[in-house]
């Protein structure tokens, strides 16, 4: 017995210091391959060494990016600096060029349909990383390519700090050189702070950068590529609150134009609005009316987002009421309803909406509410034999909810 717990706590002892061996020489193993090769050590350091400033220089008409700095700055929310510059030309040198203190971006417009985005940084000492990406518009710098880009941005920004993407300079000369811009074209590699001058030597004759088509780039697109009117075509939903008459509810149709600002866009329409026809009281009387509201309308369409804007709208037009009315009882004798006209009636109205949208490539999805305001001494008065006497009115003031979706195409 003794001999067989002996023999086994030898044994364990074994394995014990095999286990031991074994870690030491996986971890002398881990050291000698850090230290053969400085990369691993560095990438650990990316995150916290990497620049927490972005300076975008774009190729454009700086009408068309007033906004655009405030657009990628959204997109962030640890603390990186973002500033937008606006230039009319590029050096092919510059695409390319790297500070340790900021992450450099360019954009440049190739035609009306694609764009050349360009990063650069430097966390020395390791070489310098960049990224190439070309970009597929619809419509140039509109709201949607503009959107697009800031998106693509961040997210190439985010790759290139948590080293999940990134290329050598040679590497990135290949990639520009498959969107037509020839290698041969960039200059050496520029670092800051800049070197002292040299002594004066030959200027390399400039390169002019072309894409694949016969465009010329590094020259601001031109603004009418992106129309600034539109065609409006709205159709939507909505209930009213009317006092006696009731609630009204039904669907609604717009049609307009709209001119677009950098940060506004105003708004010109025509709508009309079938509410369907509704029973009330007006005792001793029963009574129905159906209302088709026509407006004209002006407004504005501040950003407070990327994709979502205010609405504002002033209309003014009038509401076709479609009145019918009965006794409720056949003991009541002699009386009559008469509304202020038979049938049919055209009230003058005007109404205020407010709402917000949330716009997309082409269709806008939105909600608003809306105050209705009648013009007409709208009034319900039965004829007796002692003379009329006001059974029920209407709302001055009636309050509305609705929805809608919006379809909008350049003209």
């Amino acid at each position: 017995m003794l001999a067989g717990r002996a023999v086994r706590g030898a044994s364990w002892r074994s394995l014990a210091c095999g286990a031991l061996c074994c870690v030491a020489l996986s971890s002398f193993s881990s050291a000698v391959a850090a230290e053969s090769d400085p990369s691993l050590a560095g990438t650990a350091t990316v995150s916290r060494d990497f620049p927490k400033r972005l300076a975008i220089t774009v190729v454009a008409d700086e009408r068309v990016l007033s906004t655009f700095q405030q657009r990628v700055s959204s997109w962030f929310s640890d603390g990186t600096e973002v500033q937008v510059t606006v230039t009319s030309e590029v050096e092919p040198q510059q695409l390319l060029a790297s500070s340790p203190t900021e992450v450099r971006a360019w954009i440049v417009p190739l035609s009306s349909e694609r764009a050349l985005l360009t990063f650069s940084s430097a966390t020395p000492p390791a070489p310098a990383r960049h990224l190439v990406r070309e970009v597929r518009l619809r419509a140039g710098f509109d709201e949607l390519g503009l959107e697009r880009l800031a998106s693509l941005i961040h997210s190439a920004f985010v790759a290139l700090r948590e080293g999940v993407e990134g290329v050598e300079r040679e590497q990135a000369e290949r990639e520009l050189s498959e969107v037509g811009v020839a290698s041969g074209a960039l200059a050496p590699k520029l670092e800051l702070p800049a070197p002292a001058p040299l002594a004066p030597t030959k200027a390399p004759t400039p390169v002019a950068l072309r894409p694949k088509q016969h465009a010329p780039l590094g020259r601001a697109a031109n603004p009418s590529a992106n129309p600034p009117v539109s065609l409006l075509i709205a159709a939507g939903y909505g209930v009213r609150l009317r006092g006696a008459e009731g609630i009204g509810q039904g669907p609604s149709v717009a049609l307009g134009v709209q001119l677009r600002s950098a940060r506004t866009a105003f708004d010109l329409q025509v709508s009309g609005q079938y509410l369907f026809r509704s029973e009330f009281e007006a005792k001793p009387f029963d009574a129905s009316v159906q209302t088709t509201a026509l407006r004209v309308q002006i407004g504005v369409e501040p950003r407070l987002r990327p994709s979502f804007f205010l609405q504002a709208l002033l209309g003014l037009g009038a509401d076709i009421a479609q009145i019918s009315a009965s006794a409720a009882s056949s003991s009541v004798g002699g009386a009559l309803l008469v509304p202020s006209a038979d049938g049919t009636q055209w009230r003058g109205a005007g109404d205020l909406s407010l709402g917000v949208l949330r716009r997309g490539d082409v269709l806008d999805l939105g909600v608003c509410v809306q105050a209705s305001f009648s013009f007409a001494h709208v009034r319900y008065n039965a004829a007796t034999s002692a003379g009329e006497a006001l059974l029920v009115k209407p709302w001055l003031v009636q309050p509305a909810l609705s929805i809608q979706g919006r379809f909008r195409s350049a003209l």
